[in-house]
């Protein structure tokens, strides 16, 4: 990408970006001194007038930091990344199931909620996560696009990474295990795992056939682990004897197959009824991510995001009893609460 930087004496250091999307750059300019936000515009952009700074501030193409801002008065200090971006930023997008957590001019990191899938499937064509995310950015820009690095199933929640540009998505895709540090789910599963801490290993074409796929314990080195696809460690947090209450994490790939690992192991995630749950009215499936670390590929900064597990998970430890809440053959399940 060609980025150049430049900086006069005493002055803003300023960094011209190429961004995906636009065929103009992103310029960033450090604050080298406290200030307020108008003035600073004022001294470092003299080439443009009083009246266009200030509609560059009312149509949102200023952010300090990862903010937009339309606060002509924003308090700056030295350090601060004001950012001018050759399209307006998109507002918040609103929508219960979809909320962005993290954006900049190459990634977009949402929490998706149960009840809509990350991308089109042969049931739903129309609403998802791409489609969603696609339409608001077109919104502001026309030529904005997005592609998805991660997925999840509609009736699973978590985080879902998305790019900017095919080659950005290509870039994560291929090299997944060198920018994620960390993938952790938790899920509540029928009966329990002995022993109680292992491995899940990914099942032969005869073991899923069979069901006939064992735990093994975790012993392996971390060498052994690497090399060996579809591995996820996991941790009994709780059980009833009846269900269990894990702490799942991924040690490769970016897309899991927990569901299908566990029902072979016949312990089906509680919800997942097309794998052998025999809980097939909850209307969602007890999994969901609820810790994810990446290293950003372009700037090299470590983005960390968490989620609590719900509440309604440690619930359905009780088979006996369905969580407070929950409706019987629940068609668009919301927020899981926490």
């Amino acid at each position: 990408m060609d980025n150049k930087t430049t900086k006069s004496q005493g002055a803003p250091t300023k960094q011209r970006v190429t961004v995906p999307g636009s065929r103009k750059q992103l310029l960033k300019l450090t604050v080298s001194e406290e200030t307020t936000l108008l003035p600073f515009l004022l001294s470092t952009l003299p080439d443009k007038s009083r009246t266009t700074v200030k509609q560059l501030l009312h149509d949102r193409f200023i952010a300090i930091g990862m903010e937009p801002t339309t606060q002509f008065d924003a308090p700056l200090r030295a350090g601060d990344v004001v950012s001018i971006h050759p399209t307006p930023l998109p507002k918040k997008l609103s929508h219960p199931q979809i909320d962005i957590i993290y954006q900049d001019e190459y990634l977009i990191v949402v929490r998706k909620e149960v009840g809509i899938p990350t991308v089109a499937s042969g049931e739903e064509k129309d609403v998802t996560a791409l489609r969603l995310l696609s339409d608001h950015l077109k919104n502001f820009n026309p030529l904005a696009k997005v592609y998805h690095v991660t997925r999840l199933d509609k009736d699973s929640a978590g985080f879902v990474v998305f790019t900017k540009s095919k080659e950005l998505q290509t870039r994560l895709s291929e090299n997944w295990h060198k920018y994620c540090r960390l993938q952790q789910f938790a899920a509540t599963i029928e009966g329990e795992l002995n022993p109680s801490e292992g491995l899940l290993h990914a099942p032969t074409p005869r073991e899923a056939q069979n069901s006939t796929s064992k735990v093994r314990k975790a012993q392996n080195s971390p060498h052994q682990e690497a090399n060996s696809a579809g591995k996820a460690g996991y941790r009994t947090l709780s059980s009833s004897g009846e269900r269990s209450l894990l702490s799942i994490e991924l040690h490769i790939g970016r897309n899991n197959r927990l569901r299908k690992q566990l029902s072979t192991l016949r312990h089906p995630i509680v919800g997942d009824w097309r794998n052998g749950s025999k809980e097939k009215e909850l209307g969602y499936v007890a999994l969901i991510g609820t810790h994810l670390t990446l290293v950003h590929p372009i700037t090299h900064e470590l983005l960390d995001f968490k989620r609590p597990i719900p509440a309604l998970f440690r619930k359905l430890l009780r088979t006996n009893t369905r969580p407070r809440g929950v409706k019987k053959k629940t068609t668009q399940p919301g927020r899981l609460n926490h």
